[in-house]
């Protein structure tokens, strides 16, 4: 979060992790999700002016008095308002919520590693096994990923209107998203000649209305980081899961894309969880590619062959033992707090 102006008295009292700048015009060019404004260093009067240049930022304006004008333009405009007495117990139960949803990404290597069935079983098993609401979207613009999704009559390419308007409503993202056990699923682009149009900020404001509608987020972000969709998406992520087989050559694509795609944007090999998926021996990945390797898939194409034939391919994979059991690890990872156990100097010795 980003406090502009924030008066002494409040800055004082305040625990939160907070980036404090003095003028929002300087924030231009960055990314910002999360805006705190002091009406004693903004005015009523640059209001309108901020959410135009932060159209998908959560806003909150501190401010003495609730007049009916503010109060009408706070609501049309989606600004949250807040007495300064009230504001730390405001941001414990709203902003700080809002800012703990899990996002999980999944990064393909190569097209047809099974990233999307991935993708959609560890999100029914963090629905059905954990009890969360879980929303899946397909960020892959070179496969609408319906394969695992029979007969879907909604994709990406219904929300890139409401996205250029930045006017994408849960209620409208909610009827587009189509039902997979569990989840919600909203699929990737079908056209792909639209691939390159959407813009970072149509990204942002999607995963903005998602992240109100679920607990948890799923990303299936594909193989093709060239995306506005994939490298948002990315970027995103609380948790980022890279697909991968044994293969020399998939090995060697991976680190292309470290070198000249990820670590430019800040991701490092040790942001990612390593996915073995198809894999046709034991061991040797992680240790290849310098990466933690999570959980692990054998290659056994005849499911494959068998799923696709299947009214309900998700669950055939999810009938395979060892797939399912890959499955759980993951979704493990993403609900379960890190232990920070204590060691004894004598025993660490």
């Amino acid at each position: 979060m980003i406090a502009i102006g924030l008066r002494e008295s409040l800055q004082n009292e305040m625990t939160y992790r907070m980036e404090s700048v003095e003028d929002w015009r300087g924030l231009e060019i960055r990314q910002v999700d999360a805006l705190l404004l002091d009406a004693k260093h903004v005015p009523e009067t640059e209001l309108y002016e901020v959410r135009e240049q932060f159209p998908d930022a959560s806003i909150t304006y501190v401010v003495d008095e609730f007049t009916s004008a503010l109060t009408a333009f706070a609501a049309a405009h989606q600004i949250r308002l807040v007495y300064p007495t009230r504001l730390a117990s405001y941001l414990d139960e709203e902003v700080g919520q809002n800012s703990s949803t899990p996002i999980l990404a999944f990064w393909g290597v190569y097209p047809r590693l099974g990233t999307t069935t991935i993708a959609l079983a560890v999100a029914h098993v963090l629905a059905a096994q954990h009890g969360k609401s879980v929303g899946v979207l397909g960020l892959n613009a070179y496969d609408p990923g319906t394969a695992m999704v029979p007969g879907a009559e909604h994709h990406m390419d219904d929300m890139l209107s409401y996205l250029a308007q930045q006017k994408l409503d849960p209620e409208t993202l909610q009827a587009a998203m189509e039902s997979v056990l569990r989840v919600k699923y909203l699929p990737g682009l079908q056209n792909q000649t639209r691939a390159l149009a959407v813009m970072p900020e149509h990204v942002r404001h999607l995963l903005h209305v998602a992240r109100s509608q679920f607990e948890v987020l799923v990303l299936d972000v594909g193989s093709a980081l060239n995306t506005a969709l994939a490298l948002e998406g990315l970027q995103a992520a609380t948790h980022r899961y890279v697909i991968s087989n044994d293969l020399v050559a998939t090995q060697r694509q991976l680190l292309r894309q470290m070198d000249y795609i990820l670590r430019p944007l800040g991701v490092e090999p040790s942001d990612l969880m390593l996915v073995g998926s198809q894999v046709h021996g034991k061991g040797g990945l992680a240790k290849s590619v310098g990466m933690m390797q999570l959980a692990s898939i054998p290659y056994y194409p005849s499911i494959d062959i068998y799923a696709e034939q299947s009214p309900e391919p998700m669950k055939v994979f999810l009938g395979e033992k060892t797939f399912r059991k890959a499955v759980e690890t993951l979704a493990q990872s993403a609900v379960t707090a890190s232990a920070t156990t204590e060691v004894a100097p004598s025993v660490r010795a």
